[in-house]
């Protein structure tokens, strides 16, 4: 069993983060993607347009567990880099749920047993915001998810806010950051 760093990068939605994985992934690092992607695509497909605000503990049951495996998975593989990157952790289930005024005593507990060990977090950025098949939310409401990201990944870890620019740019800096805290 190979000890990655497990590396989250996290924040707005419609920030970058994705694009952020997928060039990380193209410099050849091992990263997880989005999972709530995939709930909210199945939700879809069984008739419900926006499973997170008609089922949102639902929808944070299915997260929380796809997101588990994702944890418990990256020691199980064997990296180049000995890292491991996931587009969104944990910590954002139970982020989500108290912004819609939904988290429970339940949730919290069962996040705030997952520690990262380092976590990346993408600003609300209107320049790149766009709407996606599963981003449904207006750049306002993306926009207003940030505290609740923000404090529910300080309360266990350091934050590192990823600055505005090219991909490159965001990309180089994260590396940088890695390389300089081994």
């Amino acid at each position: 069993m190979q000890n990655n760093k497990r590396i989250v990068i996290s924040g707005s939605p419609g920030g970058g983060k994705t694009s952020i994985i997928e060039g990380l992934k193209e410099r050849g690092f091992t990263t997880f993607e989005e999972y709530s992607r995939t709930v909210i695509k199945a939700g879809q497909e069984a008739g419900t347009t926006n499973l997170f605000l008609t089922s949102p503990i639902e929808f944070s049951k299915e997260l929380l567990k796809g997101r588990t495996l994702q944890f418990e998975a990256s020691n199980q593989i064997s990296t180049q880099h000995k890292v491991v990157f996931y587009d969104r952790g944990i910590h954002d289930t139970y982020a989500y749920l108290k912004a819609i005024g939904k988290a429970t005593p339940a949730f919290e507990n069962q996040v705030f047993e997952y520690q990262y060990d380092a976590v990346f977090l993408v600003t609300p950025w209107q320049d790149i915001y766009s709407k996606d098949a599963q981003r449904l939310e207006s750049f306002e409401e993306a926009k207003m998810y940030y505290p609740y990201i923000k404090e529910a990944y300080s309360k266990q870890h350091e934050i590192i806010e990823v600055p505005h620019g090219q991909i490159s740019e965001r990309i180089a800096f994260i590396e940088s950051y890695i390389i300089s805290h081994g």
